[in-house]
């Protein structure tokens, strides 16, 4: 059995279906398949924080890093639940905690935990810079309203 973890530490969550095009031969979500996930979370996220839509992101980040600890698979029209929040903001970076759930019945079984470094970036000139107060500011406002 999986470790628990507290899901009123996690201030944003989206459900998604399993569906063919996830799976690999094995009959399970393919191990590339949660880097989506975790991307389809992350949309979510910055489009609630910052008020934009889901196809008017621009945001200067870039992912750097990605740890995944695969802990139970996924299988064909599994209902699948991705917890996301913002761990620590830095100074050019933040760090980005989810953890992804098979939803059974009212039980919910960790199938993966994720870290994700987010750097912002200045794409003109090509370089992660300092992250702005407004962002900060944005983040930190989402992160402890929930919590408070």
């Amino acid at each position: 059995m999986t470790k628990q973890f507290d899901k009123n530490q996690f201030h944003h969550s989206v459900k998604l279906r399993v569906q063919f095009r996830d799976l690999d031969a094995f009959r399970h979500v393919n191990n590339a398949t949660y880097l989506s996930y975790l991307e389809e979370s992350r949309i979510g996220y910055l489009s609630t924080v910052f008020n934009t839509g889901k196809n008017n992101l621009n945001i200067n980040i870039i992912v750097a890093r990605i740890e995944i600890d695969y802990l139970f698979p996924l299988q064909l029209n599994d209902l699948v639940k991705v917890y996301m929040r913002c761990s620590k903001v830095g100074n050019k970076s933040m760090d980005i905690e989810n953890v992804i759930v098979l939803v059974k019945d009212t039980q919910e079984i960790i199938s993966a935990r994720a870290i994700t470094k987010l750097v912002y970036f200045d794409y003109r000139e090509k370089e992660s810079k300092a992250i702005p107060v407004k962002f900060r500011k944005k983040i930190e406002a989402f992160e402890s309203k929930i919590t408070n």
